[in-house]
């Protein structure tokens, strides 16, 4: 796979819908509140991080299975279910409606790689791996401890 470019987008108030309700889908969500996203969450069930999010009105969550149409609304999109025909069809969806979209697995299917981010006063750093995510999160966690002695409050 060809390295990808980094896109730095303006997510605040924009719509982003996320299919799924693990852990995964979790994770993303709260990375996309961070940077002032409107939350939708689409899945028969979620995860105990999800129902906190959504009991403290922080997302949106409708609770049944994904249909065609649904990516209609979305300023960009993650397909985190645990079924890979589904996020493909999320996937299809998107890119015939030029949406972008994070797909979780199979993840060749996405348009946009979700990254491991830190964000403080107004400068953010990501970091993504083509085949090794948690190599990306170790990477961003030792980043952060050096980030926060360089970018002060």
């Amino acid at each position: 796979m060809a390295p990808r470019f980094p896109l730095y987008i303006d997510l605040y108030d924009n719509n982003c819908v996320i299919f799924g309700g693990g852990n995964q889908a979790a994770e993303r969500a709260e990375v996309l509140l961070k940077f002032g996203a409107k939350v939708t969450v689409i899945s028969p069930t979620i995860c105990p991080k999800l129902k906190k999010l959504d009991e403290a009105g922080l997302i949106r969550y409708l609770p049944r299975r994904y249909y065609r149409g649904d990516c209609s609304s979305g300023y960009l999109c993650v397909a985190a279910t645990n079924d890979e025909a589904v996020n493909i069809s999320i996937s299809d969806e998107c890119k015939a409606k030029l949406i972008h979209v994070n797909v979780t697995n199979p993840s060749e299917f996405g348009t946009f790689m979700f990254p491991a981010v830190i964000s403080k006063n107004d400068v953010t750093v990501s970091v993504v791996s083509d085949s090794d995510p948690e190599q990306a999160e170790i990477i961003c966690g030792k980043l952060a401890k050096t980030f926060d002695s360089i970018i002060k409050d």
